[in-house]
């Protein structure tokens, strides 16, 4: 049985990339958390679950001593674009340092294991028309605190892949969406206030931040599809983009909500909202990914808005 450990397996992704995972028998699943789970949670999940501190380079490093990972997903981040200029200093220990420990754990002990790296569009930064889609062979620029953490990630991959021999594929993925993503997000948050508007508060405009942004939204199903491929097929020291290929500015999807909501738009632009510098177009492509593998995207981003409002409908009322 192949041993796998997931960091970041109670995140977003992490929670449904282990349901998919369990479907695999001849897997056997660990997840570190730094929160102690919900008792029924706990109890039900059906893996190995360890709690500790990944910034901890002891616990990091007894951990994977003890497990003996064949695979280990890092998925653990701070991922937050907008906590990042918050905290920048944060945003870094909790996007580099735990990484690094993953990797002087890995290389300390003399393992084999597989790594998948996930990091971030957000590294490319300001990208020009003419390099829209973007591949991975468009030189990295970033923007922000977060993305300079994970492009410092993506560098250390290579400094580990060339010159200790580490056996890691990573990612550069993009926006995800989907059912139980928190209202940190754009999506999540654009539904919850158009809804809390429709059955609370009509008069009163909600706040957005700049709408003329345009992103690439992949669904976390494709996503975790994605990342279990690039597990087992990715080349090791290369580069993957995990992204939709299209893209959508932030007030077309906002507009789609209050439609799909019955309601009429109702919004003002507020400055608090808008960050201090960002990237006003980021569509990717995934023919890297699909040429090696056959992967591509399946969901739909507006069939799935459309589930994802009526869900948090049938909650609010």
């Amino acid at each position: 049985m192949q041993v796998i450990l997931i960091t970041g397996g109670f995140g977003f992704v992490g929670r449904r990339l282990i349901e998919k995972l369990k479907q695999d028998k001849s897997f056997q699943i660990f997840a570190i958390s730094r929160r102690p789970l919900d008792k029924n949670v706990e109890e039900n999940i059906g893996i190995n679950v360890i709690f500790g501190d990944l910034k901890n380079s002891s616990f990091v490093l007894k951990t994977v001593a003890e497990i003996k990972p064949n695979y280990i997903i890092h998925l653990a981040a701070e991922s937050s674009v907008a906590y990042s200029w918050k905290e920048p200093n944060l945003s870094f220990q909790n996007n580099v340092n735990i990484y690094l420990n993953i990797l002087e754990s890995v290389r300390k002990l003399g393992f084999k294991s597989r790594i998948l790296s996930i990091g971030s569009s957000e590294e490319y930064g300001v990208v020009g028309g003419k390099q829209i889609p973007i591949k991975e062979t468009v030189r990295p620029n970033p923007v922000s605190p977060y993305a300079v953490a994970r492009q410092a990630q993506s560098e250390l991959s290579k400094v580990y892949v060339k010159g200790f021999g580490l056996d890691i594929v990573s990612t550069r993925s993009f926006n995800h969406f989907g059912n139980t993503q928190t209202d940190r997000f754009v999506i999540p948050s654009f539904i919850n206030k158009v809804l809390i508007q429709k059955y609370n508060e009509y008069d009163i405009k909600i706040e957005v931040g700049d709408l003329s942004i345009i992103r690439d939204f992949l669904h976390v199903d494709d996503v975790v599809k994605a990342y279990i491929i690039l597990l087992r097929k990715g080349i090791t020291g290369e580069l993957y983009n995990v992204c939709s290929g299209k893209g959508y500015s932030l007030k077309e999807i906002l507009v789609h909500i209050y439609k799909i909501a019955g309601i009429n738009e109702n919004y003002i632009i507020s400055e608090k909202l808008i960050r201090p510098n960002d990237n006003p177009v980021i569509i990717g492509s995934y023919e890297k990914l699909q040429t090696l593998t056959g992967w591509k995207p399946i969901k739909n981003l507006k069939d799935e808005l459309q589930l994802m409002v009526n869900q948090k409908e049938l909650y609010l009322q």
